[in-house]
């Protein structure tokens, strides 16, 4: 069918508000991290990123005729403060946004009739998992990883048999 004839329903119109809002917050906070760091190149990729993005998000909303959202901008952001953060700190916040991102970007395409819009999302989704990729490698180049604990077998499973496993856990004499 062709998007012509399809308008975009309710939850397309909200999940574009919604990525146009959060992502020009992020996308304001990437610049004052890009004024501040070292590590420049993951941030200016985010940010090029995210200017395509808004520009398609602000393409389907104005075509449906609603306002697009005023969201945060340059008048938002003060690059002459002082420094708050470590590098480390933007990477690690850069590859959190991310996987928050990826998680918005799956909602966002399940809620999708469109196919315009299930593509774009499809874009968004690929964009969001390079840079995972790249921010995962960079925080363990960086020895910096925040990995999952470990998870050592314990041998052979064992069926439950009685009560005996809840000792312990509402004190030594539960049962």
């Amino acid at each position: 069918m062709d998007n012509q004839e399809l308008k975009l329903t309710s939850a397309e119109i909200g999940t574009l508000w919604g990525e146009y809002v959060n992502g020009t917050a992020v996308d304001m906070i990437n610049k004052y991290m890009l004024s501040i760091i070292e590590i420049k190149l993951l941030f200016e990729d985010a940010i090029k990123i995210f200017a395509t993005h808004k520009k398609q998000i602000t393409q389907f909303i104005e075509n449906e005729g609603f306002p697009v959202p005023i969201g945060f901008n340059e008048s938002d952001l003060n690059k002459n403060s002082k420094r708050l953060f470590s590098d480390i700190f933007c990477l690690h916040y850069l590859h959190i946004m991310t996987l928050h991102g990826l998680l918005g970007h799956s909602t966002s395409l399940s809620s999708s009739v469109r196919k315009d819009l299930r593509h774009f999302y499809d874009s968004c989704s690929n964009d969001g998992m390079n840079m995972y990729h790249r921010t995962t490698e960079l925080l363990l180049e960086k020895g910096h990883f925040q990995k999952d604990p470990y998870f050592f077998s314990g041998g052979n499973p064992e069926f439950i048999s009685g009560q005996k496993f809840i000792n312990g856990f509402f004190g030594d004499n539960a049962l």
